[in-house]
C-alpha cells in the first residue's frame, strides 16, 4: 500500500463528511429546527436544504413540496401531545380542558406552527389518535354523533387560534415590547374614552383588562363546553360537577401517554 501523501500546506484541509443519508425523517427534523429558530416563514425548501448541506432539488425525492413538508412537520409536532390513558365520561369536561392545555403547550413550543393546523384537516396518525380519543369521549357522554363531529372542528379552532395568538405576544416580547406597560396604557386609554360616546367601554375597562392568558383560555373552553352540554339528551347521565372556582387544567397526577410510549409524566 503506497504511503499517504502529506497535506499541501496552502490547500484547505479536506473534512470528513459528517452528514447522514438524506431521508424524509431527517428533512422533517431539520425543518422543525428551522421552525423553532426562525418561525414558519423561515421554513423553505432552500433553507432546509442549506441546513442539510445539499441543494433543494435533492429534497423533492422525499417531499413533494413545501405544503407536504408543513403537513409532516405538524404531524411530528402533534405526536408530542400526550393523552390520558382512557376516556373518563364522568369527568369529560375536565379531560377536554386538560387536553386543550396540553395541545396549547406543545403548539406554542414550536412558534407559529398552529397556522399549519388552522389550514389543514387532521389525517396523520398522531392527529387521528387525538380525534379518536375525543370522539370516543364525547359519544360516551351521550352527545349525538353529528354534534360530536362538529364539536371537534370548533375545539380545534379554539386551540389553534389561542396558540397562534400566544406566539404573536411571545414575538412582541422577543422584540423587547413591555407587555405590562402596553396593557397599562391600554387600560388608561379605555378609561379616557369619551363617556358620552363609549359609556359601557369606559365603565368596563378594568373588567376587560382582567385575567392572564391561561385564565382567558380556560374561560373560552368552559364557555364552549357549557354550550356543548346543552346538546346532551335529557336522559344522559349527569357527571359530577367540577369545582366552580378552578380555571385551567386539572393538577392531579393522572397518567398520560403519547402516541407510542406507555406513560409520560
Amino acid at each position: 500500500m503506497p504511503a499517504q501523501m502529506p497535506a499541501i500546506p496552502w490547500h484547505k484541509p479536506r473534512k470528513a463528511d459528517p452528514r447522514q443519508p438524506l431521508s424524509r425523517s431527517l428533512i422533517v427534523d431539520t425543518a422543525i429546527r428551522v421552525l423553532d429558530a426562525e418561525g414558519l416563514a423561515g421554513v423553505t425548501m432552500r433553507r432546509v436544504a442549506q441546513e442539510l448541506g445539499t441543494g433543494p432539488a435533492s429534497l423533492y425525492a422525499h417531499v413533494s413540496n413545501k405544503e407536504e413538508l408543513f403537513d409532516l412537520m405538524l404531524e411530528q409536532v402533534t405526536a408530542e401531545i400526550r393523552l390520558p390513558l382512557r376516556p373518563e365520561p364522568e369527568r369529560w369536561k375536565e379531560q377536554i380542558t386538560e387536553i386543550c392545555f396540553e395541545a396549547q403547550r406543545v403548539l406554542t413550543a414550536h412558534r407559529d406552527v398552529a397556522l399549519v393546523s388552522l389550514g389543514s384537516i387532521p389525517v396523520g396518525e398522531s392527529q387521528l389518535r387525538i380525534t379518536e380519543f375525543l370522539l370516543d369521549l364525547l359519544l360516551q357522554v351521550g352527545l349525538p354523533p353529528q354534534v360530536a363531529a362538529w364539536a371537534l372542528d370548533a375545539l380545534g379552532q379554539i386551540i389553534d387560534t389561542d396558540a397562534y395568538e400566544a406566539w404573536v405576544y411571545n414575538e412582541r416580547l422577543a422584540r423587547g415590547t413591555d407587555l405590562g406597560a402596553y396593557f397599562d396604557q391600554l387600560r388608561g386609554y379605555l378609561h379616557d374614552l369619551p363617556a358620552e360616546r363609549f359609556p359601557t367601554l369606559q365603565r368596563m375597562a378594568d373588567a376587560m383588562m382582567e385575567g392572564d392568558g391561561d385564565q382567558r383560555y380556560a374561560f373560552k373552553i368552559e364557555v364552549f363546553l357549557r354550550g356543548l352540554e346543552s346538546f346532551l339528551p335529557a336522559n344522559a347521565p349527569t357527571p359530577p360537577a367540577a369545582a366552580p372556582d378552578r380555571l385551567g387544567p386539572a393538577s392531579d397526577d393522572r397518567t398520560w401517554h403519547g402516541p407510542t410510549d406507555g406513560a409520560a409524566g
